[in-house]
Formats: structure tokens, sequence, C-alpha cells
């Protein structure tokens, strides 16, 4: 099976490839509540798909938001929300959170702090031109690593990510997808962005795909 190119590709809104929850309208909303206080505790550990962990990353517990056309529309990372920085074995907690549904956004070792308020995601779920047009729900990438290639505007998939063929187009299936040149870096496994559901006391074992 040949490589994916580098190039620029067209990419389209998949709302009709994804779940009824991906499609459904996002619900109105009455007027922001002030952000919830928690002092619910996670920890957990950071490691690379490779067994290596990511020493030093900083991770951020971030909310998923919808918007008028999705429900997964963004990340929004509150200073409400903790951080935490993984030690030498990968190691890390997140103290003083309300229990709820979060991903982790993070920044590894070495990469400039920046980090903003809000992620737009919605490219996630856009879909390119398949390279199998005749093979659906078929995972491509999984025995020929594929290179880095940019998504969108403002996103490049990591090496060694992932596509689910769906006949003529594709999309993400797992990946690590960095947004600018220096992050902060995502998670998306099997079609979607990490979530996890946390309480107190909650163990999370987070996974960098692309290292």
């Amino acid at each position: 099976m040949r490589s994916v190119g580098a190039g620029a590709v067209l990419l389209v809104w998949a709302a009709a490839s994804f779940g009824l929850a991906q499609q459904a309208k996002a619900p109105a909303k009455s007027a922001a509540a002030p952000p919830a206080k928690g002092s619910a505790t996670a920890t957990g550990v950071f490691l690379g798909r490779s067994g290596k962990p990511m020493a030093k990353a900083r991770l951020f517990l971030g909310e998923i938001a919808a918007d008028h056309e999705v429900l997964y529309a963004k990340v929004k990372l509150p200073t409400t929300l903790p951080a935490a920085t993984a030690d030498d074995q990968g190691r890390f907690q997140f103290k003083g959170f309300p229990p709820g549904e979060y991903t982790i956004v993070y920044l590894p070792a070495g990469a400039p702090p920046v980090m903003p308020a809000e992620i737009n995601i919605k490219a996630f779920l856009a879909v390119t031109k398949s390279i199998a047009p005749l093979l659906r729900n078929f995972e491509l990438g999984k025995n020929e690593p594929y290179p880095e290639r940019p998504w969108g505007r403002e996103f490049t998939l990591m090496k060694g990510h992932t596509f689910m063929s769906e006949g003529p187009t594709m999309k993400i299936w797992n990946a690590t997808v960095r947004r600018g040149q220096n992050g902060p870096f995502m998670e998306i496994r099997r079609g979607l962005i990490w979530l996890q559901r946390l309480e107190d006391g909650s163990q999370i074992r987070f996974e960098a795909w692309s290292f």
C-alpha cells in the first residue's frame, strides 16, 4: 500500500461520517455559570506508545465544548483547571477539579511554555480522499508508519498516525496532533479526541501515540 503524501489536501467536513453524538446540533445554553471549584484529585502516568516515560512533559486538563454545529467543537483550557508536570517516570497528579469528563492537552519537555485559552478542534472531524477507496472500515497505516502531514490550517498529524478508510474518504483514527509549530499537542483515539471521566481518586493512563 502506498504511503500518504505530506502535501496539502482538501479537507471536507465529515459530520455525516461520525456518530450521532457528533452530528447532533449543540443544544441551546443559558447564560454561563461561574466556573465550578472542585476538590477532586487524580493521579496518572504519561508514556509514549514506545513505553518511554514522557518525563517533564507539562499536562493541562481541558474541557470539550460545543458550538452551534457540533458537540466536539473546541477544547477550553480555563485557569480554574489544574496542570501538572510529569516526573522522570511519567507520573503526574491533577489536584483541585470538579468531577467530569476531560481531555488532556500537553507540552513535551523543552516545548515553549505557551498555552492558549481554547483550541478549535473542528478540523479533527474532517475527512480527505482515501488512498484505498475500495476498503471500508479498514485502519490504514498500521503496518507502514505514515510521516508527518499537515491537517487543515494549523494542525500537523505526527509520524505514525493512522486513518480509517470509509470508501472514497478517510478520517483520522489514531494520532498525536500538534497545533502550530511547537504545540500544544493532543491525542485522537478511534476517531475522537481522547476523553476520560475523572472522579476523586481516578487513575489515568495517558499515552502519546507518536512518541
